[in-house]
């Protein structure tokens, strides 16, 4: 091919790791049992069987009001909105009962990245995140936030991890996202981001990650930087 004068060929450059949205509950923290207690208290009284797997597959990742509405597909806006305000009354009970579990080895790894300067923002569907957060003095590590309670749509809709990466003042493709649950990774994934799962019991399976892990341990800042690389 002749070249043209003047004229030099577009070098490609891959995108460049840049920033990390995470995901709160099973990531950073672990009240997932609680949630899951608060909600099988709730629907008991409506005579709701309620298992572990249907809040795994049908709740965890979905702002408190999408995951009701999926258990109880003919109730009421009013229904539903009851059952959610009683599930947060139960859910704050427990909490001030039950101690926090703190996945050190997440925080280390986010301690790792502000180190090497990339920007950290949170992204969770639950209200309840953040304060938990706050109260653990880990809240301020972080860059930006988005909570997905207060988005029209929940994941599996791109929404919250476009909007935490213009938080950011970002690009998607400079990114990655850390989820543990399936919705979440299919958010990441709708939003073109690069996607890290982390599966900490291995009873189920999550799909469509570019990467999955079981915890932070096995995971680093090279390690994450590396899924940038051509």
């Amino acid at each position: 091919m002749k070249k043209l004068k003047g004229v030099s060929p577009k070098k490609f450059s891959a995108p460049v790791f840049k920033g990390a949205i995470f995901d709160v509950d099973g990531v950073i923290i672990d009240t997932a049992h609680i949630h899951y207690l608060s909600w099988n208290k709730v629907f008991i009284k409506y005579g709701i069987e309620f298992t572990q797997a249907d809040f795994k597959k049908k709740i965890d990742g979905k702002p408190r009001i999408n995951g009701a509405v999926t258990i109880m597909p003919d109730a009421t806006a009013k229904q539903i909105q009851a059952v959610c305000d009683e599930k947060q009354k139960v859910f704050q009970t427990l909490l001030a009962k039950e101690k926090v579990k703190v996945f050190l080895s997440t925080v280390k790894f986010i301690k790792e990245l502000k180190k090497n300067n990339i920007k950290l923002a949170l992204a969770s569907s639950s209200r309840n995140s953040i304060p938990i957060l706050k109260r653990l003095g880990l809240y301020d590590i972080f860059d930006a936030e988005v909570e997905g309670a207060n988005l029209k749509i929940g994941k599996p809709h791109p929404e919250i991890f476009l909007l935490a990466v213009k938080k950011l003042k970002l690009k998607p493709e400079n990114c990655i996202v850390f989820e543990d649950a399936q919705l979440g990774i299919d958010a990441a994934k709708n939003a073109k981001i690069k996607c890290v799962a982390v599966n900490r019991d291995l009873t189920h399976i999550l799909r469509g990650a570019d990467i999955t892990i079981h915890n932070f341990k096995e995971f680093t800042f090279k390690k994450a930087k590396a899924m940038f690389e051509v």
